[in-house]
């Protein structure tokens, strides 16, 4: 191989490892990714669940409405840095906030049906709760935690 060719591969060489540098940081190579760091919550997602739970209206509402409670579904996602927007009042920047749904199908039929629900948000750094709302949906718009997606009817 002549001193030219050899010169061609060795910067071919060293521009594909400037690339590929610059497309996957060190640290992946080294194995050391940075995650996110997880948010330090007073609050966990099984009493927000009880906060809600807890309030008069959803308790109302589950005496009310809910029957079975193997039709029921309890779903807690922490929402980081809400800007959650309660009656026009922005909370403070930053905040972290439990969105709690308590779903149950109104009936045992195939297909996908109405559901009962319980929407609450809860701050995860309070325990305050901010929201409670009710409402009887179609089970499509929360079909991958319902009965609806797995054919269990």
């Amino acid at each position: 191989m002549k001193s030219s060719e050899l010169f061609a591969v060795f910067t071919a060489a060293v521009l594909v490892i400037i690339i590929l540098w610059n497309i996957f940081p060190v640290h992946t190579f080294l194995g050391q990714e940075e995650d996110e760091a997880a948010p330090d919550l007073n609050v966990s997602a099984s009493r927000a669940i009880q906060t809600v739970v807890n309030d008069s209206n959803a308790s109302a509402y589950i005496s009310e409405n809910f029957r079975v409670p193997e039709w029921r579904v309890f779903r807690a996602t922490l929402i980081c840095h809400s800007t959650y927007d309660l009656n026009g009042t922005a909370t403070q920047e930053g905040e972290n906030v439990w969105k709690v749904e308590i779903m149950e199908r109104n009936c045992a039929c195939a297909g996908v049906n109405s559901l009962y629900v319980i929407e609450g948000y809860v701050s995860a750094d309070t325990g305050e709760l901010l929201d409670v709302s009710t409402k009887i949906t179609s089970e499509s718009g929360y079909e991958k935690a319902t009965c609806s997606s797995t054919a269990c009817h």
